[in-house]
């Protein structure tokens, strides 16, 4: 049975924080996920035609350690701060951009774990099972009906020295392959929210294959069902307050999540852009347009990319040298996350127009990555909400600084 120690979410402040960041270590993990992705580009359609989970793929992560990049080189990792892993997740997406969103939510929560151990937390042990035995984290807060609430559906209650969980949990990118599993639970007795590892292992775990989508179909982020699933007091990572985006811990997680999700489809958009110039650059015949058009609409993605790389290079960079004003780290990674997601779909858009029917056939990678692109849209907060929760954030602020 896998345990995942307790976490305390109390013994920090839920605006600030002290700690020293990576500064990188000796290892290239850019280079690495380079490599990785010249190894998966060739089955990357294979997948998406299966929606089979990339077993291969995971087998390599491990092997090379990209599994445990972001664990501390004082645990056994690489060592890897925000700025490294973005520009690796970045990397990494070009190869295969399902395999890229699905180890995300690994690399996310190892390198929010990495910093809650900077700040004294008790997850060693975590980091050390991640670094020594290749376990993969996933996680999820989505119920299966009703999405987008913070109160969970999914009950636990108290029994002997632990607690039997009841419920059933959507979208958890790779499944099939995760080792533990981190969900957000109500206890029946107290209606706290508590956060809660669980080993996939578990007696009463089931996953529920419910992912046949448009696109990303090799992420497996299939449904959880949890059927009297009994964990023990230590695999309880402790109580989340009524508004998570203001706890310091809860708050790391999403800043490392939408600073690596910008990082996936940032590379994704590279890979259509990249394929549409191969194209055009190939072609015999003319497509009917003039090219002085072309050199506009290229302009034009060209344009896109500037702003999607300098919007997640700006953020990124910035906080990965400092990120102690959490809530101030939060408001400029929902833009992020935004700004770029936004571009990424004008980016891969522009590189259908660019080649035209060709871009329709199965046979073209830009039909699957234009597919790929659009579960931009879906990953919270998305717009109008994003930009709302900055506004009020923004609005806030003015008040204490007044």
């Amino acid at each position: 049975m896998t345990t995942v120690p307790r976490t305390s979410t109390a013994s920090h402040s839920p605006e600030t924080e002290t700690s020293t960041l990576p500064t990188g270590g000796e290892h290239d993990v850019v280079g690495l996920a380079e490599r990785l992705a010249g190894e998966f580009r060739g089955r990357a359609a294979e997948f998406d035609r299966s929606a089979a989970f990339p077993f291969d793929h995971y087998r390599r992560m491990r092997e090379t350690g990209y599994l445990k990049a972001g664990v501390p080189t004082e645990l056994g990792g690489f060592g890897a701060g925000l700025a490294t892993l973005a520009q690796a997740q970045q990397a990494l997406a070009r190869g295969c951009a399902s395999t890229a969103l699905a180890v995300n939510m690994h690399v996310y929560q190892v390198g929010a774990v990495a910093d809650g151990w900077r700040t004294g937390a008790p997850v060693e042990a975590t980091l050390r099972r991640v670094a020594n035995d290749g376990i993969v984290l996933a996680s999820t807060a989505s119920e299966a009906v009703t999405p987008g609430e913070w109160r969970s559906d999914t009950i636990a209650r108290r029994d002997g020295d632990g607690y039997r969980l009841n419920g059933r949990k959507a979208f958890c990118s790779q499944a099939p392959g995760m080792s533990v599993f981190r969900l957000i639970a109500t206890d029946a007795d107290s209606g706290d929210s508590l956060l809660i590892s669980v080993p996939a292992s578990a007696e009463g775990l089931r996953v529920v294959e419910t992912w046949d989508t448009m696109g990303m179909r090799a992420t497996a982020s299939h449904d959880i069902a949890l059927e009297n699933v009994w964990v023990p007091d230590a695999m309880m990572g402790g109580i989340i307050p009524p508004k998570p985006l203001e706890h310091a811990a809860f708050t790391r997680s999403v800043i490392w999540f939408h600073c690596l999700l910008s990082s996936v489809y940032l590379g994704l958009a590279e890979e259509a852009r990249a394929e549409a110039y191969r194209v055009l650059a190939s072609e015999k015949r003319g497509t009917g347009r003039e090219r002085s058009l072309t050199d506009v609409m290229i302009g034009e993605l060209e344009a896109d990319l500037l702003v999607a790389t300098a919007t997640r290079d700006r953020v990124v960079n910035a906080l990965d040298q400092d990120r102690s004003d959490l809530q101030a780290s939060l408001r400029q990674t929902i833009l992020c996350k935004q700004i770029v997601t936004d571009k990424a779909m004008a980016i891969v858009n522009r590189a259908v127009e660019l080649c035209g029917g060709r871009a329709y056939f199965r046979t073209s990678s830009l039909e699957r990555l234009s597919r790929d692109v659009m579960a931009a849209r879906f990953h919270p907060p998305a717009a109008p909400v994003s930009y709302q929760m900055v506004g009020q954030r923004t609005r806030q602020g003015w008040s204490t600084s007044a």
